[in-house]
């Protein structure tokens, strides 16, 4: 019987992923594509239980013109928090953040010092009335019953977040979206935005998942 000869790895192409830097900041000064966010949501095989990554809205990405990145996740609500305002539930989700949230959300506020950009607050005041300006430091664009619009326009940087209450049916229990879409006005938002997106994608579910559970 012949020896077996010994297992050989293949190797890796230069443009493969094993190559590719953790965070390449060069390559993020090329916008990424909107479309590769849908593509990401069609993979998320996640319970309804827990906060997921979803399709964004078309219409939200149009209210941004020239946006070069959008994610949308949601989570289904309980019965009682189904009854409840866009404005009411916005103001829950930034008040019940884990305190591991809170110490990367002040990791963040360290990186984006040395990029000139705005720092955010996770403080709520206590006020969930719908004339009520901001939330967490970050002004209402718009508000109704089933939507909470909030963002601004940074020399860097432009941006929104969506907070959507949609109605359950007889099937399907009501669900909380919360979209953003980032619109970047030069290479430095850019580089801006490659930086803060790991801990965006870890916060926003993070404080979904707390609101609900």
């Amino acid at each position: 019987m012949k020896p077996m000869n010994a297992l050989r790895l293949p190797t890796p192409k230069p443009n493969s992923p094993e190559n590719v830097p953790a965070l390449p900041l060069v390559l993020a000064l090329v916008p990424v594509p909107v479309q590769s966010e849908a593509i990401m949501s069609a993979a998320s095989a996640c319970s309804s239980h827990s906060a997921r990554l979803v399709a964004t809205d078309p219409a939200l990405l149009q209210a941004l013109a020239g946006a070069g990145f959008a994610d949308t996740f949601r989570i289904a609500l309980t019965d009682e928090q189904g009854r409840l305002s866009a404005g009411e539930l916005t103001r829950q989700m930034f008040s019940r953040t884990p305190e591991w949230v809170s110490l990367l959300l002040a990791t963040r506020n360290r990186v984006v010092a040395l990029f000139g950009l705005k720092q955010a607050d996770l403080h709520i005041d206590g006020d969930t009335s719908s004339t009520s300006s901001s939330v967490a430091g970050v002004p209402v664009v718009t508000q109704s019953e089933d939507q909470v619009q909030l963002g601004f326009d940074d020399k860097h940087l432009d941006f929104r977040i969506w907070v959507r209450r949609e109605p359950g049916t007889t099937e399907l229990s009501a669900q909380l979206t919360v979209t953003t879409v980032v619109r970047t006005n030069q290479w430095l938002g850019r580089a801006y935005l490659a930086v803060i997106k790991p801990f965006h994608r870890r916060i926003v579910p993070a404080m979904l998942n707390r609101l609900t559970h």
